[in-house]
């Protein structure tokens, strides 16, 4: 590192805040290109918004007499950005320079995260990997990427991002999660589940809803009843949850874990809607493109309801309590059901589970403390040893 004088001025304290949130939203592609969600944003540090970090915030520093810290990989960057550019405006001239393909070659990862968990800065640099088998200079990679002194990892995973940029006329990138669950245990013993079974036929007697309801849940304890007994259709447990979005921006769940939903938080049936027009390729289209023409809506017909995912109902209910506190009447609400799950002892299953609480309601004074808890059993105490001494 050095640090040295460049020119007579007195220098000035910056009038601008940096701050944590992510620059993109200012960009225009992300104001202009509908986008809404960040899936996942890491900054090296907060923040002034810009469309040109580099250019811009050396610009600052030279108008308004700041000092200025350059790092090799900032520099760095600020090169391959310009390379970028230009190689994606020159790709058919500069293509077998750059890959041994004619066309775009589609590099997919499958992933058995989700969408909000996946982590797609490790994503970049397997793409990264892939795409290297491809290159026709093998030095092309490492040459991109920096690794200088001052270089992080999360300037790895910029500069992978970026050379993905550069190359995208010679490549589509594109992952895939693959949901489900690895195992299910289920606890218990045949007969329990055959009870639950058994248990399901009273419900049709509380009106055509629940004749309904029924009529979905059996099929489903059927297949318990069975997994229990060692007769496992792995089909069918691959199908307990599907993700679904539809055009207007919803996102719905489907499979048979959507039969737990069919009522919603005011009890309302929600049990009905089973189709859902799906944006799909068109037979002959370019699959690497994102032409509205390459896409039609196609009308999905699934085997259980679809429901919004907004709409998931409580998996808890709640009633009201009046207390008599000796002498003094307190308004409390009681809950029950499952709150939450559980994570196992081996960090890597997940266990619904049950609770239950009661809770004094708004106006209701506060509870007391340890102190006066402990004060209060002490008087309890004494009240039935004298109530013992009195009569014995």
């Amino acid at each position: 590192m050095v640090t040295f004088p460049v020119a007579s001025v007195a220098r000035t304290v910056c009038q601008v805040v940096p701050v944590d949130d992510s620059p993109v939203t200012f960009l225009p592609e992300f104001q202009k290109g509908g986008c809404k969600s960040i899936v996942q944003a890491v900054n090296a540090g907060p923040v002034v918004a810009s469309d040109s970090g580099f250019v811009r915030g050396v610009m600052e520093a030279y108008n308004r007499h700041h000092d200025l810290v350059l790092r090799p990989d900032d520099v760095w960057l600020a090169i391959l950005t310009q390379f970028g550019l230009y190689v994606v405006a020159n790709a058919d001239e500069l293509r077998h320079l750059l890959v041994q393909h004619d066309g775009q070659k589609e590099l997919t990862i499958d992933s058995d995260a989700s969408l909000w968990t996946a982590d797609f800065g490790a994503f970049a640099a397997q793409w990264v990997d892939l795409m290297d088998d491809h290159l026709a200079d093998p030095s092309l990679k490492d040459w991109l990427l920096p690794a200088f002194s001052t270089t992080t990892h999360h300037d790895v995973i910029v500069a992978s991002v970026m050379l993905m940029a550069t190359m995208k006329k010679y490549f589509s990138y594109s992952y895939s999660f693959l949901c489900g669950i690895p195992h299910v245990t289920l606890l218990g013993t045949v007969d329990d589940w055959q009870d639950i079974r058994s248990r399901l036929d009273k419900l049709a007697a509380y009106g055509s809803r629940m004749q309904e309801w029924t009529a979905l849940l059996a099929p489903i304890f059927d297949q318990f009843v069975a997994s229990a007994t060692g007769l496992v259709d792995v089909a069918f447990w691959n199908n307990i949850c599907s993700h679904h979005h539809a055009g207007s921006g919803t996102n719905y769940i489907s499979g048979w874990l959507s039969v737990f939903c069919v009522f919603n938080d005011e009890g309302k049936w929600q049990g009905d809607k089973r189709t859902l027009n799906e944006l799909r390729y068109k037979p002959d289209a370019d699959h690497s493109s994102f032409k509205r023409s390459d896409f039609v809506f196609v009308e999905v017909v699934l085997q259980y309801p679809l429901v919004d995912s907004d709409s998931i109902p409580p998996g808890y209910l709640t009633v009201d309590v009046t207390i008599d506190d000796n002498g003094t009447e307190r308004k409390a609400l009681m809950f029950a059901g499952h709150m939450g799950y559980g994570i196992g002892n081996d960090k890597a299953s997940i266990e619904p589970r049950a609770s239950w609480a009661i809770v004094l309601k708004d106006g209701e004074p506060a509870p007391p403390t340890d102190d006066e808890l402990l004060f209060t059993r002490l008087m309890e105490q004494l009240k039935v040893a004298s109530a013992a001494t009195t009569n014995p």
